[in-house]
């Protein structure tokens, strides 16, 4: 078995588990991967989804890549964009896990996650280690709580769910602050 098959054998939820897991209890050390990899996903997925209206599959995916290399280049070239756009997606990821649950119309949605984006970056810019150590511990997280649910544990949705994520999530953000120096 080679290492493609052994990756191909992984659930898609265990991988989700260990990268929220590295996300929530070391996101700010490992700031500077995260934010290559952040800016990579934001380019490839805006550029391959605007490019798939008007594109066939396959150059759409080479638009994507080429925008991720693009993007990523960027945010590690310009850290303070990296710093937003890592921040601010952490922070959108963990509200649109909150939003789920609320039933509303997709663009109020979209505007809301769009909104918390641009104002976690902002504050990321201000206050960088606070901030990002707030906004991993948080993202982070509620993607081990998802991966989790995905695995089969039964974890009620409603109160019990946001009350175990706001634990983890104050774990995580302990165990940054406690291992990192301001």
């Amino acid at each position: 078995m080679d290492l493609t098959q052994l990756i191909g054998n992984v659930p898609s939820a265990v991988i989700s588990l260990a990268l929220g897991a590295l996300i929530c209890f070391a996101g700010y050390r490992l700031r500077k991967a995260g934010i290559m990899l952040t800016g990579a996903l934001l380019g490839f997925s805006v550029a391959s989804d605007i490019a798939a209206n008007f594109l066939d599959q396959s150059a759409s995916l080479i638009v994507g890549v080429v925008a991720a290399l693009v993007v990523a280049g960027f945010c590690s070239w310009l850290y303070d964009a990296g710093i937003f756009v890592f921040c601010g997606a952490c922070g959108a990821l963990f509200a649109s896990s909150i939003l789920s649950q609320a039933a509303m119309e997709s663009w109020l949605r979209l505007v809301i996650l769009a909104a918390v984006f641009i104002a976690v970056g902002a504050l990321a810019l201000k206050f960088v280690r606070p901030v990002m150590i707030l906004a991993t511990g948080l993202s982070g997280a509620s993607s081990i709580l998802s991966s989790l649910v995905q695995l089969g544990l039964a974890i009620p949705a409603g109160t019990i769910q946001l009350i175990a994520l706001l634990v983890l999530a104050a774990v995580g953000i302990g165990v940054q602050f406690g291992t990192t120096r301001g």
